[in-house]
């Protein structure tokens, strides 16, 4: 078992850190909420008086349909001044019309410079509030911030997880590494460069940020989740285990923190607790595909093959390119007797296995400038 890890353990790693940076966005996205400016929203500096005095500012007994028909009014009239126009857009997405919100924004956004209207615009974008989104979209929107405020610590910050969640981590480990220098004792700065760094595959400098990360701030459960898959990657189960154990704590609802942890448990061999965990994803989550990795494994080991290939055949349904899925498959396969499938399975873990490679390299090679639009100063986001 342990040589099929280290066969695909590339592959593996950008697909599963791509839904920790997604989960990290999601996390940003959902903090600010319809009406609320990315600026605003999950700012390391900000307290929760500050934050809540925010939410608080405007009129407070306005109804707010009135206030909506007072803004498209004079909307109507001319064009709004920069808080007014602002004001509109809030109360267009608060209203459920984010196409109108969106191009509130954007006339804003253009009229005025206004990096705030490019960063309520960018969350619109990229689809807040539990909504699908255009992460790309919202990406170029950021970096027209970025050109006029490129010392934002939140801009930076929104540009690296965009970045991430496109799918360019070594467009945001740059920006990244800038804002751990400026900023040293944000936590969540360094988790997010521990996921750049994993899936650009530098494990060894992933774990020492990540470390410090969660050394910073304890009671982030993303930080010790990403910590905990590094440690899987690395076959390192013990600490894994540690590691997703204090994530469960911290969230004990979250699904990949407990199908990591079923996975680490069948890495040293407790397979019980490891088939558990995985049938408690499985439960609320019929389609996760670690977690039916995880007991495929265990009946792997359990020589069930059977059900093995069973349960590896629904992780392949959510993951097709799974590489470890396809191996552990055509190795049931070979003990059920299945040579044909055997081999195609085999033949597909090398292609998926390849593909990973080629991705990793291709992200790392990748520089601002490369992925940046043509008007995009060479120079952002800064050093």
């Amino acid at each position: 078992m342990i040589s099929t890890r280290r066969q695909v353990r590339h592959q593996r790693r950008h697909r599963r850190l791509a839904t920790v940076a997604a989960a990290a966005l999601a996390t940003l996205l959902a903090a600010g909420g319809a009406s609320a400016s990315l600026t605003q929203a999950q700012s390391p500096a900000q307290s929760p008086a500050q934050s809540q005095a925010q939410r608080q500012e405007g009129p407070r007994q306005e109804d707010p349909a009135q206030a909506l028909a007072a803004l498209r009014a004079a909307a109507r009239r001319g064009p709004l001044p920069l808080d007014a126009a602002l004001a509109l857009a809030r109360a267009e997405a608060a209203a459920g019309d984010r196409g109108a919100a969106k191009a509130a924004l954007a006339d804003a956004a253009e009229r005025f410079g206004s990096v705030q209207a490019r960063m309520m615009l960018a969350q619109l974008q990229a689809g807040a509030g539990g909504e699908a989104g255009d992460e790309a979209a919202a990406l170029a929107t950021v970096r027209r911030a970025l050109a006029d405020a490129p010392n934002s610590e939140q801009v930076v910050s929104v540009y690296a997880r965009l970045s991430l969640a496109t799918g360019a981590p070594a467009q945001a480990l740059r920006a990244l590494e800038s804002l751990v220098r400026m900023h040293p004792r944000v936590a969540e700065h360094r988790y997010l460069l521990g996921v750049a760094l994993m899936q650009l595959a530098d494990l060894q400098r992933a774990r020492e940020v990540l470390q410090e990360a969660i050394r910073l701030d304890p009671a982030q459960p993303l930080a010790h989740i990403a910590l905990g898959l590094l440690f899987n990657e690395l076959d390192r189960y013990a600490e894994a285990r540690g590691a997703l154990e204090a994530a469960l704590r911290l969230a004990p609802d979250d699904l990949d923190a407990l199908a990591a942890l079923a996975e680490a448990e069948e890495g040293l061999g407790d397979l019980a607790a490891a088939e558990r965990h995985a049938r408690r994803v499985l439960a609320r989550s019929p389609g996760h595909p670690t977690a039916h990795l995880a007991l495929g494994l265990v009946r792997m080991e359990e020589r069930r093959y059977a059900e093995a290939r069973d349960a590896l055949e629904a992780s392949l349904a959510a993951e097709p390119d799974s590489a470890k899925a396809h191996y552990q498959l055509s190795l049931a396969y070979a003990r059920l007797g299945d040579r044909e499938r055997s081999a195609h399975h085999a033949a597909m873990s090398s292609r998926a296995q390849q593909r990973g490679e080629e991705q990793i390299q291709r992200m790392r090679g990748m520089t601002p400038e490369e992925t940046a639009p043509a008007d995009t100063p060479p120079n952002a986001p800064p050093e």
